[in-house]
């Protein structure tokens, strides 16, 4: 779609896009998975990405991203075997039934063309290892110094001498396995596959079945190595996160940008309520917006189901709307703002309803993901169960408290502002104003913050103090 800005927006857009290149603040974007699942089409992808450009990129949202399973054919099925296409070095493609644009060779190159020119970036889903099939058909394995097949002590390497079959990921055990990367074939697969992403100028990847239960440091090491050495900047994301620990992140967050902590995460209440102690985990070993990949890297919370959804692994697009209310999204939103989580949309962007749009672009909210700081949960002394706080700092002195009402009935919360003198020392709260964000009758009384928080709901003060 051919559309005009002014030179003065059109600067404005262009250096929010800069501003988190490389991860500089939490990614924003849209990802495929929560309304496609697997099956998504060009022409479905480019529809989203279309609209991501005109409503939600002004908002720092930039990243399109083609979730899970692309190069499969949909003959098969998300957990079956031998659908994938691929080159002659065993490298995966786009499913050409799906995506016509990459028939010929062209992979993805036309769609992120089109991506770019809608001013956004073109991002991919990858799986750790290699593939079965791959390994299977034995392919030989591209050296890109050369352009032959890859030679070391005095033999030709193919994709079956690289496979490691006894480490099969563990929910995906038919169709991929763990690469041998002692090997110099080992490496030198990885190598040729991101040089052929990047030379589809992908500008994001996230890579699955390598984070949490899964981690494997050597290939997510040589990835980054890779990325490192490119001539374009490639955020990496990693992920799921079952049974991430701060100990694991450290191990990582130095060259990535994005570490998934939880499993996959839908639209469900319990599911999300289960993000608060592993979000203040992360944030209390201070791993927020530490060094990463070419700049920063972001504990990760998972996306925001929200919206037009679908099923994990079924062969159906956007059929349903979220399960939580508005009230659960409200809380969700608050939560990842807060805890400066990488806020990746969910939802079918062609049904983006209006409630959705105006809390995944509000201006607070936004403000506190990207430039806050000093981000903790904190335990003050509620007398009601239940309650769960973050406090963050911003700037002109700014202090942004959020309440979480965890119960199933409404909660009164009554907090004198001096206590957050504990938890931000040398700081005066003497004098605050200010007001939730959420409800404009909870208010700063008598130095006191008052709120009628209501089931699943939330409460987030904007304080200035003197």
């Amino acid at each position: 779609m051919e559309f005009s800005v002014s030179l003065f927006f059109f600067l404005c857009l262009l250096t929010q896009s800069v501003s988190s290149q490389n991860a500089i603040a939490p990614p924003r974007g849209w990802n495929s998975y929560d309304s496609f699942s697997w099956i998504i089409s060009q022409e479905e992808f480019l529809q989203n990405a279309e609209v991501l450009s005109q409503r939600l990129f002004p908002h720092g949202y930039e990243y399109a991203v083609v979730d899970f399973l692309w190069y499969r054919s949909l003959d098969g099925g998300d957990l079956s075997f031998g659908k994938e296409n691929k080159d002659e070095w065993g490298r995966l493609l786009p499913d050409p039934d799906r995506w016509p644009s990459s028939i010929g060779g062209h992979g993805f190159k036309s769609v992120a063309d089109k991506v770019h020119s809608m001013g956004l970036k073109f991002g991919i889903h990858l799986m750790a290892g290699i593939s079965t099939q791959v390994v299977e058909q034995n392919t030989p394995i591209l050296d890109t110094e050369t352009g032959g097949v890859y030679m070391e002590a005095g033999k030709e390497w193919h994709a079956g001498d690289i496979g490691i079959k006894s480490r099969a990921c563990s929910w995906m055990p038919k169709s991929f396995m763990a690469i041998n990367l002692t090997l110099g074939a080992g490496r030198a697969y990885l190598k040729s596959i991101y040089d052929l992403y990047a030379s589809w100028d992908v500008d994001f990847v996230k890579l699955d079945c390598v984070f949490g239960d899964n981690l494997d440091i050597d290939e997510i090491t040589t990835v980054s190595g890779i990325l490192k050495e490119l001539n374009r900047s490639i955020v990496l994301s990693l992920s799921p996160g079952v049974s991430a620990t701060p100990q694991m992140a450290r191990q990582v967050s130095g060259i990535v940008n994005m570490y998934r902590i939880t499993g996959d995460y839908w639209d469900q209440w319990q599911q999300m309520t289960d993000h608060f102690n592993v979000s203040r985990e992360f944030a209390s070993a201070k791993l927020i917006g530490i060094r990463g990949l070419n700049d920063s890297s972001w504990p990760d919370l998972d996306m925001l189901p929200f919206g037009w959804l679908t099923d994990p692994g079924v062969k159906q697009g956007p059929h349903r709307f979220t399960n939580l209310s508005s009230t659960e999204q409200t809380t969700q939103m608050t939560l990842w703002s807060i805890a400066k989580s990488p806020l990746m949309y969910g939802g079918d962007m062609r049904n983006l309803e209006e409630n959705t749009f105006n809390l995944i672009t509000n201006p607070t909210l936004l403000e506190i993901n990207s430039n806050s700081s000093n981000n903790m949960e904190v335990c003050f002394p509620f007398q009601t169960p239940g309650i769960r706080s973050w406090i963050a700092t911003g700037s002109g002195g700014k202090v942004y408290v959020a309440y979480f009402n965890l119960n199933q009935e409404n909660s009164w919360i009554l907090m004198k502002t001096s206590s957050l003198g504990s938890e931000l020392p040398g700081r005066s709260f003497a004098n605050c104003q200010g007001q939730d964000a959420w409800n404009e009758m909870n208010k700063v009384t008598n130095e006191t913050l008052v709120a009628d928080v209501e089931p699943h709901g939330c409460a987030l003060f904007v304080l200035t103090c003197t």
